[in-house]
C-alpha cells in the first residue's frame, strides 16, 4: 500500500510530458492514445500495481479442486444480458487489474460441463468448408480448413470468429469463465489440412458482478456513460441466448419496422460498451479485443443516403453514437440498388489491418448483430462480401469492407440522422 501511495503522489505531481516518458519506460505508452484519452490516476495505479506488485496466485492441484454447480438461471439468460455480462477471466483475484472476470482456483469444470459448452456452439454458415471446435481437457481449439485460400479463407476466418464469440457468450450465460490463448495474429498451421485460429480456456468462475454472474446496468468506471445518438440499449431482453443459437439463420423475415431504438440495439450489440473493466479501464465491449486494442475493425451504417461510423468512446468516456463520414451520391445509390435490390440500409463491418485477427473480430460483430436482430425480431440478411460487392462499399467510402447486414428498404428518416 505504501508503494501504491507513493506512485499516486508521483503521478499527480508530474506533468503530462514527463509522465509519457515514464509511461514509455514502463511499457505503458499504449494508454496515451489520443483517440481514447488519458487514464485516471486510479487506473494508472492499478496498472502499475498489476505490473510490479501482484504476486502469483497458487493454484491447487486438480485433485484438490471440486466441480461447481453452475447457476440454474444460465440457460434462460437473455441475449442482451449475456452480451452485457461478457468478460474474460484470470486467477489474480483483482478484477480491477487486468481481466474483470475471476477464475475460481478452488473449482474446476467437469468434462461434461465443458462438452456442454462445445455442444451449444452453433453458427449460421456461409461456406461449406471444414470448420470445427475441438476439446482437449479444458481448452477449446478453433480449426479451419488450411487448404482454402483467397476470399474463401477470409470468409472461413470470419466464421471462426463467429464460433469464438459464440463460445464466449455461452460462457457468459452459463456463468463460466473463459480466456483466449492466442496462437498468433493469423493463428497457427497445424497440418496441411488444418489451421488453428485460437485456443480458449474455459473453467469455473466466481460471480463477477457484486456476487452475481450477470449485470444489466451501463458502464460505470470513473466517468459515467456519455449520452449519444441513440437511446440507451436494452440490457435485459426477453429471448434466451441458448435457444436463440439453435434458431439463428443468415436470413430472417419480420413485419416489424426499424426504429431508432432497434437500430441502436444492433449497433450496440456489434461493438457496444459494457460494465466490465479491461486493464483497469472502463472500455469493456460486447466483443473481446486483442490485448485491448480498439481499432482492429470498425462498424459503419448506411442510412438515408448517408454513411456513418459507429462510435463507442468519446471524450474519454463510453458512448453510443454515430459520426457522419460521407454521403452516397446518385450514381453510388444506383450501384447499391443494382447489387442489393431489396435493401438501402446496411450495417457494414470493415477491417483496419490485414491480420486474421481483424477477420475474427468482424465475425464477433456479425454474430452479435444476428443474435440481437433475431432477439428483437428485426428483418435482416447477413452477407459476406465478394469482390464486386466490396467495390461498391469501397466506392462509398468504407476502406476495407468485409461483411454487411442488410436491413431492408426503410422509409424511416429520424431527425438526428
Amino acid at each position: 500500500m505504501k508503494s501504491a501511495s507513493w506512485f499516486s503522489h508521483f503521478l499527480i505531481s508530474v506533468r503530462r510530458r514527463t509522465f509519457l516518458k515514464y509511461a514509455g519506460t514502463l511499457g505503458l505508452s499504449f494508454i496515451a492514445l489520443p483517440a481514447y484519452g488519458f487514464p485516471s490516476v486510479s487506473e494508472l495505479i492499478n496498472l502499475i500495481k498489476g505490473r510490479f506488485f501482484m504476486k502469483p496466485v497458487k493454484i491447487p492441484t486438480d485433485s484438490e479442486r471440486t466441480v461447481p454447480e453452475l447457476p440454474r438461471e444460465g440457460p434462460g439468460i437473455p441475449v442482451e444480458t449475456a452480451l452485457n455480462s461478457r468478460c474474460t477471466s484470470d486467477y489474480n483475484e483483482a478484477p480491477e487489474i487486468f481481466h474483470w472476470g475471476m477464475f475460481d482456483k478452488n473449482r474446476k469444470l467437469s468434462p461434461e460441463q465443458i462438452s456442454q459448452v462445445r455442444e451449444f456452439i452453433k453458427i449460421p454458415r456461409f461456406t461449406p468448408h471444414h470448420l470445427d471446435v475441438r476439446i482437449r481437457e479444458n481448452i477449446l481449439t478453433f480449426i479451419i480448413d488450411n487448404r482454402v485460400s483467397g476470399i474463401d479463407r477470409d470468409w472461413l476466418m470470419v466464421e471462426s470468429g463467429m464460433q469464438q464469440q459464440t463460445a464466449g457468450l455461452i460462457c457468459s450465460a452459463l456463468g463460466i469463465g473463459m480466456v483466449f490463448k492466442n496462437l498468433g495474429k493469423d493463428g497457427t498451421r497445424m497440418s496441411e489440412t488444418e489451421h488453428s485460429t485460437v485456443n480458449i480456456r474455459v473453467d469455473a468462475m466466481k460471480p463477477t458482478y457484486s456476487g452475481r454472474f450477470w449485470i444489466t446496468s451501463p458502464p460505470v468506471g470513473n466517468k459515467p456513460w456519455l449520452k449519444g445518438t441513440f437511446p440507451d440499449p436494452d440490457r435485459k431482453g426477453s429471448k434466451p441466448l441458448i435457444p436463440a443459437l439453435s434458431s439463428l439463420t443468415i436470413h430472417h423475415k419480420s413485419a416489424k419496422a426499424l426504429t431508432a431504438h432497434s437500430l441502436g440495439q444492433l449497433l450496440w450489440a456489434a461493438r457496444g460498451r459494457t460494465p466490465h473493466l479491461y486493464k483497469s479501464r472502463a472500455w469493456g465491449m460486447t466483443i473481446p479485443t486483442w490485448g485491448g486494442e480498439q481499432n482492429i475493425s470498425g462498424v459503419y451504417l448506411i442510412l438515408n443516403g448517408k454513411i456513418f461510423r459507429y462510435v463507442n468512446w468519446r471524450k474519454n468516456r463510453p458512448t453510443h453514437s454515430l459520426e457522419e463520414i460521407g454521403q452516397t451520391e446518385k450514381e453510388l445509390n444506383e450501384q447499391l440498388k443494382k447489387h442489393f435490390p431489396s435493401d438501402d440500409t446496411f450495417i457494414v463491418l470493415g477491417r483496419n489491418e490485414t491480420f486474421g485477427r481483424s477477420l475474427w473480430e468482424v465475425g464477433y460483430q456479425m454474430m452479435n448483430i444476428l443474435l440481437q436482430a433475431y432477439a428483437s425480431d428485426i428483418a435482416y440478411e447477413a452477407i459476406l462480401l465478394d469482390e464486386s460487392r466490396k467495390a461498391v462499399f469501397r466506392d462509398i467510402g468504407i476502406k476495407a469492407p468485409v461483411a454487411a447486414v442488410a436491413l431492408g428498404r426503410n422509409k424511416w428518416k429520424p431527425d438526428k440522422l
